[in-house]
């Protein structure tokens, strides 16, 4: 997996790799130190790190985990790249490293010949980092991004969880990512 993409500037050295199931717990206190993330038992985690390991990237600084990004590729739409969740430990936050985990998510599996049509996600609407972060990977790539309603705040019933829009990031023409993104 690359390493640090901009190896002469002083940010800290991280490396990028795929979870394997010893991460499990670490990605479980991970994600419960960023909220507004929403927590999943750690048997999630584990699944995560071992059987959806492809679609999912660990940041690593100092051997610490400082980042990790889970997806899957959706199994209607095998094309599309479904960003399940991305978090930053609070001590490796304003560097961009969220943006860096998606991209070199996607720049993994153009690299493993997965076709990829669309990159999509849901995010509610408070969490302006993620909206933030999609935004900025559609302007940097040029993709066009659509957002929709996906799940009304009444759907969750009693458990009070705001509603997710879906945000999809996809080319102008239907062209496959893998045509024309490089990383």
């Amino acid at each position: 997996m690359e390493q640090n993409p901009n190896p002469q500037s002083d940010a800290p050295f991280i490396t990028f790799r795929h979870p394997v199931l010893a991460d499990g717990l670490a990605l479980y206190e991970l994600v419960k130190a960023c909220p507004p993330l929403d927590l999943n038992s750690s048997y999630l985690y584990f699944l995560q790190a071992s059987h959806f390991s492809e679609t999912c990237l660990i940041a690593e600084q100092n051997d610490e985990i400082v980042g990790f990004v889970s997806g899957y590729r959706r199994p209607d739409a095998e094309q599309d790249l479904f960003i399940w969740q991305v978090a930053v430990a609070p001590e490796a936050r304003g560097q961009g490293l969220g943006k860096q985990l998606v991209s070199q998510l996607i720049a993994a599996q153009i690299k493993a010949g997965h076709p990829l049509s669309a990159v999509s996600c849901t995010i509610s609407s408070s969490n302006l980092a993620s909206q933030g972060l999609f935004k900025s990977l559609a302007e940097q790539h040029r993709l066009l991004i659509e957002r929709r309603t996906f799940i009304k705040t009444e759907q969750f019933g009693a458990q009070a969880h705001e509603a997710e829009d879906s945000y999809t990031l996809s080319a102008a023409n239907h062209q496959l990512l893998n045509e024309f993104l490089t990383f």
